[in-house]
């Protein structure tokens, strides 16, 4: 006996079967909400939020309309509906990847540019006026 009765061992080979459509369900919203809530307190970025919000709203989708994503599937012509799944799992999480990537890389720049500012500040260069003069007379002499 199962936790859900929702008809277990009743789902046909290649299709979701309705415990996990309830726990992608869940999943989804749960993630939907976290982003909200982390969005809302101004701890998570807007680029990264709306991410994980499109990501949240897709599994909402996906388990609330299961044949949608089999008629998909086999219009692109992929025989086993489930491969779909994975294959969007992947675009997503290389999605991510070069979004965090790029996210990594401003930071770099930053942290770069705040470093050659701070210097400047505390080692002041010559005053090139000065410098000049000083590169003229060395060259009289």
């Amino acid at each position: 006996m199962t936790i859900f009765q929702l008809g277990s061992g009743t789902t046909a080979i290649g299709h979701v079967a309705p415990e996990a459509r309830v726990l992608i369900f869940v999943c989804g919203l749960g993630l939907c909400l976290w982003s909200l809530l982390k969005l809302r307190r101004r701890s998570l970025l807007v680029a990264t939020c709306s991410l994980f919000l499109a990501v949240g709203s897709a599994f909402i989708f996906f388990a609330a309309f299961p044949e949608f994503v089999d008629r998909l599937a086999y219009f692109s012509g992929i025989t086993y509906p489930p491969v779909l799944y994975l294959i969007g799992c992947v675009v997503i999480l290389v999605l991510m990847i070069i979004h965090l990537a790029f996210r990594l890389s401003l930071i770099d720049e930053r942290c770069r540019r705040i470093t050659i500012e701070l210097a400047l500040l505390r080692h002041p260069p010559p005053d090139a006026a000065a410098l000049a003069q000083s590169e003229a007379r060395a060259d009289r002499a």
